[in-house]
């Protein structure tokens, strides 16, 4: 288990000072940034101190559990959009480099090259940032339903 020592003087430390009902950023980063190196822990726990009001430590737990619950969202949405782009794009490479064929000069090597080049960044895409993404999804997960506890 992974526990993230947090201090606060007030509920108003953790909201973004524009909207108190958004996650200050600063502190969303401090909390993702920490939780890094844990990814193989089963649990993560936050250990927040300085809120001694009851209310407003629901407000808070609400509040961090919310803003990583929108992340896994905004994820999945995007490895959903990807995986047809990804599609698209592979077809659009081999479309090319069948092209390439049918032409006998510059114009072959220009679409060979293009076609290469769809296929290359289709298989970077899913060899970096898809496996990035993947990873950051895992954390968001954890942190969408990490224990919370108050201490005075």
């Amino acid at each position: 288990m992974e526990k993230i020592n947090i201090k606060l003087d007030s509920l108003e430390d953790a909201t973004n000072k524009f909207n108190n009902e958004v996650l200050n950023e600063e502190l969303a980063n401090y909390i993702t940034s920490s939780c890094l190196h844990s990814l193989q822990k089963e649990r993560i726990t936050l250990s927040i101190k300085g809120l001694p009001n009851i209310n407003h430590q629901e407000q808070l737990s609400k509040l961090i559990h919310s803003h990583y619950q929108s992340k896994v969202k905004q994820l999945n949405k995007i490895d959903k959009y990807d995986d047809y782009f990804r599609v698209i794009l592979l077809l659009l490479g081999i479309l090319l480099i069948i092209i390439s064929e049918q032409f006998t000069s510059l114009l072959s090597e220009l679409f060979l090259i293009a076609g290469w080049v769809v296929v290359w960044e289709i298989v970077y895409d899913i060899l970096f940032t898809s496996i990035k993404r993947k990873r950051d999804l895992k954390l968001y997960k954890k942190l969408a339903t990490c224990e919370i506890e108050f201490f005075n």
